[in-house]
């Protein structure tokens, strides 16, 4: 089992080359096709109303074509470059879905509060394409580069179905890693012994596929089980967080998806999110 279609999201970004360099890496890993797609909103209001590309926004997209075929060249990949007629601001968000779906694996980068905003995407992109493509999304920080990507992987679970989906997903990277930490968050005590049925354990599935895990859990009282989930994962020297999107962990008063938003946002290490 591996990915052999990854698509990379390609704009003017500071990190465009990393993520880039991410995807290749891992392209070559699996044996996949690789395909870049440039698409970033047009600075210019003239060309979004007239749906067509600016002068500038047709040289961004020419440097990123001659970079995205330079490096694939270089890594001896197969795969195929592709930029958006033009870059109004929804058309770039609902493009990138619909190319997410024909993709196995979809790379996005995280967006950057402190960037420039001109030539970077729009920064509810990366949740839009989690709850919509249908596609594990692999979201890769602001900050850093990253190599090796799936050697020691951190996956949230609840036993809720989006992690369950995430699981699946993210399979291909269980099954290459050297090291898989399953991490649960708990929110309440744990019911009397007898009271509930025997269930299969999620490492005795994991062993089906031959992952061999750990497992650890914590309890948290308050709104910050992200950010503990997060800790817990960079304590555990994951190079990787395989997460459900829309995973609440049990809060009520944690709104549907605010988990989602604060991870996608703050996550220091590579994150593959499943909806």
């Amino acid at each position: 089992m591996a990915y052999k279609h990854i698509l990379v999201h390609l704009d003017s970004g500071p990190q465009v080359e990393t993520r880039l360099d991410a995807a290749i890496a891992l392209s070559k890993t699996s044996g996949a096709f690789l395909r870049g797609l440039f698409a970033q909103p047009d600075r210019s209001a003239t060309s979004v109303i007239a749906r067509r590309s600016s002068d500038h926004l047709e040289q961004a997209a020419a440097r990123s074509e001659a970079m995205f075929r330079d490096k694939l060249q270089a890594s001896g990949l197969q795969g195929q470059w592709h930029g958006l007629t033009h870059g109004e601001h929804n058309h770039v968000i609902r493009e990138v879905i619909i190319w997410s779906r024909f993709a196995d694996l979809t790379v996005l980068g995280q967006f950057d509060r402190s960037a420039p905003a001109d030539g970077v995407a729009p920064e509810e992109l990366n949740e839009q394409v989690v709850l919509n493509s249908g596609r594990p999304v692999l979201v890769l920080p602001f900050a850093g580069t990253f190599p090796v990507i799936g050697k020691r992987v951190a996956v949230a679970w609840n036993a809720e179905r989006e992690a369950a989906r995430a699981l699946s997903d993210a399979m291909p990277f269980l099954q290459a890693a050297d090291e898989v930490t399953v991490i649960t968050v708990l929110t309440q005590a744990a019911p009397p012994a007898g009271t509930e049925p025997q269930r299969i354990g999620l490492l005795d599935h994991l062993a089906l596929h031959g992952v061999t895990a750990d497992q650890t859990h914590f309890t948290v009282t308050d709104i910050g089980a992200m950010d503990a989930l997060l800790a817990r994962s960079i304590d555990s020297g994951a190079d990787l967080l395989v997460m459900g999107a829309h995973g609440h962990y049990g809060f009520p008063f944690l709104h549907r998806g605010g988990g989602t938003r604060h991870v996608l946002r703050t996550c220091p290490v590579p994150l593959l999110l499943s909806h």
